[in-house]
């Protein structure tokens, strides 16, 4: 629950930063895109790569949690007793709009728990890596622009 709302919270906030980062990007002359495209190519990781490290990062978190709990939960009562999200988790995260709630039961919250864990943390990777990607290029747009003012003057 916790997870979803953060990652709908990023997901609005990569929004208005994508947007800031585009106007900045447009100010920019041919010379300082090629530079700034120069510079993202050798100096950072690609946005697939780094989403797809967190992914596996989290993917492996979450199996190392659900190899604990259905571990111990099978020593105690002897079955695995893997159930829908629904029946483990009880709060839920409505919109509010009727064809989005229920897109959310049927997508979600209607799924096994290890599934519906994988869709969460796939939510989170794409909403957190379009946060810092946006936050990346703004940061070495404006470096840019600065360094390039110093040489200018």
């Amino acid at each position: 629950m916790v997870f979803n709302a953060i990652a709908v919270w990023l997901l609005i906030a990569s929004v208005p930063l994508w947007i800031y980062r585009w106007f900045l990007f447009s100010r920019l002359t041919a010379r300082e895109r090629l530079m700034f495209k120069r510079l993202v190519a050798q100096r950072h990781e690609s946005s697939f790569v780094f989403a797809v490290r967190m992914a596996g990062y989290l993917i492996a978190l979450a199996v190392a949690v659900f190899f604990v709990v259905f571990g111990l939960q099978y020593l105690k009562y002897g079955n695995f007793g893997i159930t829908t999200y629904s029946d483990t988790i009880r709060s839920r995260f409505y919109s509010g709009i009727e064809p989005v709630d229920q897109a959310l039961d049927s997508y979600h919250y209607d799924q096994m728990l290890p599934v519906a864990a994988l869709t969460t943390i796939l939510l989170v990777t794409v909403a957190f890596t379009l946060v810092t990607a946006a936050l990346r290029d703004i940061s070495l747009i404006r470096r840019l622009q600065k360094k390039v003012k110093k040489l200018a003057s």
